[in-house]
């Protein structure tokens, strides 16, 4: 037997993924309208300062919406310091009956009271549908949310052997195509990419999403303490004014984010601070292998994914951590892990446990 609730709240889901990569640092929110058993409206947040997924449904309703029940995957909104106005009072303006939630929103402006008004306005609320699946749907949101820290996803790409480049550098292409258009698919949900200067030495890459032969950008960032020349393809293309450089000095960098140090050592829990305060919510760390042991040592993480490919290459760089740990009992372990195929490449994907 069909769940009818369930079935709802996945059409939001739905709907809400319409709107991947363009409504940070706000979550991906569909809503629907059901009424007499019949669908009589749908819609989603767009982005952000853009009307939220109940105000959007509503304005796409076929018919008076009074009685109705609306599903909507995050508890709607009640406060008014924001663009746009709160959702739980246009809900008890238009005579919802009863309103169905995935999640209620961690937001302390929010926090439940969505749901307490509605309810002290005679309107009923059911909660927790297909909780889980709305908290991975919108888990950078819940995250920087709670935290005021940027959700972190490294991703590696390595051989058999575990390298992530030759010798000398080369790692174009370790992946197969399948796999690095997958890698487009989730940088699009992040603020800012993020690669070391080794990186941007050894490939020059261009560090934009590109979709179905669409190319956008998100922030990029080059970490390099030491600096960089800036002859190099982030610094000159269209997308240039979306190029950051991490360094301990500007040297007229047209976006500069200055690192500091802690014992010797670049403070990497100050600068993930900083970037959360430029207003990037989440990171996408894409190597090379000393940014991202860097992050995997000090497990500035929150999530990890691995490309596999069937090759070997021997002597070469691997990722390799500075740390030395003693017992696998000090080893960094995951949990919610997953494993995808991508023609011969596979894929490990997992969130950091420990």
């Amino acid at each position: 037997m069909i769940n009818v609730h369930e079935k709802y709240i996945k059409e939001c889901f739905e709907l809400a993924l319409k709107a991947k990569g363009e409504v940070s640092p706000n979550p991906l929110v569909g809503s629907v309208i059901v009424k007499n058993g019949k669908v009589i409206a749908k819609g989603y947040h767009k982005g952000s300062g853009k009307d939220h997924a109940e105000i959007d449904a509503i304005k796409n309703a076929t018919e008076d919406i009074k009685g109705a029940t609306l599903y909507c995957n995050l508890e709607p909104c009640v406060h008014t310091n924001k663009k746009t106005p709160p959702c739980s009072q246009r809900l008890i303006k238009e005579g919802i009956k009863k309103v169905v939630i995935s999640n209620l929103d961690p937001n302390p402006f929010v926090a439940g009271n969505g749901a307490k008004l509605l309810e002290e306005n005679g309107i009923e609320v059911v909660t927790g549908i297909l909780e889980q699946e709305g908290l991975e749907l919108n888990e950078i949101f819940f995250h920087h949310i709670t935290t005021k820290h940027p959700f972190i996803h490294i991703k590696l790409a390595q051989t058999l052997d575990g390298k992530m480049a030759t010798s000398s550098g080369d790692s174009k292409w370790i992946t197969n195509e399948l796999s690095r258009d997958y890698v487009h698919k989730l940088r699009q949900s992040y603020d800012a990419i993020m690669v070391g200067k080794n990186t941007v030495i050894n490939d020059d890459p261009k560090l934009t999403v590109r979709i179905d032969n669409n190319e956008k950008t998100i922030k990029r960032i080059v970490f390099a303490p030491n600096g960089i020349d800036t002859s190099f393809n982030l610094f000159n293309d269209q997308f240039k004014d979306q190029t950051f450089v991490a360094s301990f000095e500007d040297n007229n960098y047209p976006n500069f984010i200055k690192l500091y140090t802690n014992n010797d050592q670049v403070d990497l829990d100050r600068f993930v601070q900083d970037l959360y305060g430029h207003g990037i919510c989440s990171l996408f760390i894409e190597g090379g292998s000393f940014t991202a042991s860097k992050f995997l040592e000090k497990r500035l993480f929150n999530k990890l994914s691995v490309f596999i490919a069937p090759k070997l290459i021997g002597n070469g760089i691997n990722i390799g951590f500075a740390d030395k740990k003693e017992t696998m009992n000090e080893s960094i372990t995951f949990r919610d892990t997953k494993w995808k195929k991508f023609g011969d490449d596979m894929m490990f994907e997992a969130k950091r446990m420990n």
